[in-house]
């Protein structure tokens, strides 16, 4: 099972908006995972065994763990390419 953690500024509006788009992508390409919303601010406390980070903005911190941009599932710019690095990402 891989964990996906999907973070933004506040937690809720806009990591629920990338986290139903991530849960879709996985859920379409068969990945077994649990996914974690959590605040940028929080995202060093959950951080330590995830598979993959999408977060609303860029994040400055290396957390050794690969980090998206989940922006474009908000403005609809590129999602075919955030979708392929997701599935990229947690493909074993």
């Amino acid at each position: 099972m891989k964990k996906v953690i999907v973070a933004c500024g506040g937690g809720i509006a806009t990591s629920t908006l990338i986290a139903d788009k991530v849960r879709q992508t996985l859920d379409e390409a068969g990945i077994d995972y649990q996914l974690t919303q959590t605040t940028l601010s929080e995202l060093v406390y959950e951080v330590s065994d995830a598979d993959l980070i999408v977060t609303s903005m860029k994040v400055e911190s290396d957390f050794g763990v690969p980090a998206l941009s989940g922006a474009g599932f908000l403005t609809g710019i590129n999602e075919k390419g955030i979708k392929e690095q997701i599935i990229s990402a947690l493909s074993d």
